[in-house]
């Protein structure tokens, strides 16, 4: 856009204008020095949204994030609402090196260290987040499921293929996140044990992916139908044939 004219250069570069940054289709050009140079030059108070994709599995060598760059974020954009962060090594940053401030936080794809998010531990901890989606991220397990749950104002949590999950974090999750409004866990390896648990806590729940879970059977799902009255969509994509009438699904 710098390039239209001069006028929409001075545009290009008034960093009030900075709310909204999705550099993940860039991601084949921009490196930790570059990250640097956008973050000092551009981000201010006012972005509230950052989308960024990492190298994993690319081949190259470090990574588009660090523990200092998070930190000069989280001092820059001290009211970021959205972080979105997609095939990246994570293992070298912590979770509280991000803006305490955000909403949702989406590490898809991404490969992060066990017991990420212990630090949710912490009184007062991000607060303000409704959203979490780690999906794709093969390392999480009941463990983080567990830290997950000490942001008791999640409305939102999609776990799909995380497969070392199990029922006995489901039910934690349920138990501890009644507050939720949408779950998915396509692929994960749970059974009708999990659809229980859903089904007697998260009555609040609207929208609920068990695509590709095929140890689910048509019993387990009866029951979820009966339990959730405000369930508005089931997905049930190459699941164990089922029948259930009357319920809109994907």
């Amino acid at each position: 856009m710098a390039r239209v004219c001069k006028r929409w250069k001075r545009l290009a570069y008034e960093r009030p204008l900075w709310k909204r940054v999705d550099l993940a289709p860039y991601s084949r050009r921009l490196d930790g020095r570059a990250m640097w140079r956008i973050v000092r030059q551009f981000f201010t108070p006012s972005l509230k949204s950052l989308t960024l994709a990492g190298h994993l599995h690319s081949g190259r060598t470090g990574e588009i994030v660090s523990t200092p760059l998070l930190l000069e974020l989280k001092s820059r954009a001290a009211s970021l609402r959205h972080f979105c962060i997609t095939t990246a090594d994570l293992t070298g940053v912590n979770l509280s090196d991000l803006p305490e401030s955000l909403v949702t936080l989406e590490t898809r794809n991404c490969e992060i260290p066990p017991r990420w998010f212990k630090s949710l531990e912490l009184d007062g901890a991000f607060r303000n987040l409704r959203a979490v989606d780690l999906s794709c991220c093969s390392r999480v397990s009941d463990p983080d499921v567990i830290d997950i749950c000490h942001a008791s104002s999640l409305k939102v949590v999609k776990l799909s293929w995380c497969y070392r999950i199990s029922n006995s974090s489901i039910q934690h999750l349920s138990e501890k996140l009644t507050q939720l409004e949408r779950l998915d866990l396509e692929g994960c390896k749970i059974t009708d044990v999990s659809l229980h648990h859903i089904g007697r806590h998260l009555k609040r729940l609207k929208f609920l992916n068990v695509s590709q879970c095929r140890q689910v059977t048509q019993a387990g799902l009866d029951g979820v139908k009966m339990m959730l009255k405000h369930l508005e969509h089931l997905c049930l994509d190459s699941c164990t044939p089922i029948n259930i009438p009357n319920l809109p699904t994907f």
